[in-house]
């Protein structure tokens, strides 16, 4: 039985490492494309250009505020996932455009913009379905739409508080990103397919890879 627990943990620790590591690079390739992210990282890109903060520390600073709020009310959802993803994600997306203009490679063309568009939503998709899957803590944003449920004691859903946030989210880079000019940048096309597309996307590689590549060493 220890030695199931050990393979259980070190196999689902894996997957977390590896999804978000995935999604720290399709973070950084929606800023490269410039067409527009998800809510969350359209606001801390807004916020850490106007107030001239690295984006990595800006987003981990943010989920630290948000995970104090999680500690209090949903604490069961903080777990190794939770602290890796709201440390790595936002530093490795700096590494990977850091990396890019170390070696001079840009993406201005409309055809590329596309392409680097499309493998952030993909690489975005299969790393949260694979830290999902790995079932070892929820990221903080995620978490703030249980927490307001609860809050809300029935009266709204978590998918219309889902919605809510990220309104608010996208209205907070979209006011910060004018101020340095970079709106449309991280607010756009990107955005909008980040709202329709990623929801069910992660949901199918779940079901059709993630769950079952980790079911094996699902908790007992």
């Amino acid at each position: 039985m220890r030695n199931w627990k050990r393979k259980s943990c070190f196999a689902r620790g894996l997957a977390v490492v590896i999804g978000i590591f995935m999604i720290g690079i399709a973070v950084g390739f929606f800023r490269i494309a410039a067409m527009g992210a998800d809510p969350f990282t359209a606001m801390n890109t807004g916020i850490s250009s106007f107030i001239g903060i690295q984006f990595g520390t800006l987003q981990l600073t943010v989920n630290a505020v948000i995970l104090v709020f999680v500690f209090f009310f949903k604490r069961k959802f903080i777990g190794f996932g939770t602290i890796f993803n709201m440390v790595f994600v936002g530093y490795t997306a700096d590494f990977l455009i850091w990396i890019l203009e170390k070696w001079h490679i840009a993406f201005s063309a409309w055809p590329s913009r596309m392409i680097v568009l499309a493998a952030s939503v993909l690489l975005l998709c299969i790393g949260d379905a694979l830290y999902i899957s790995a079932d070892m803590g929820m990221s903080p944003y995620d978490s703030t739409g249980y927490i307001a449920e609860t809050a809300a004691k029935g009266k709204l859903q978590f998918r219309t508080i889902r919605i809510i946030l990220d309104l608010i989210c996208v209205v907070i880079g979209f006011i910060t990103g004018m101020q340095t000019g970079i709106q449309w940048k991280i607010v756009g096309i990107g955005t909008v397919i980040s709202a329709l597309c990623t929801g069910p996307l992660i949901q199918w590689f779940r079901v059709h890879w993630s769950d079952k590549l980790l079911r094996p060493f699902q908790k007992e």
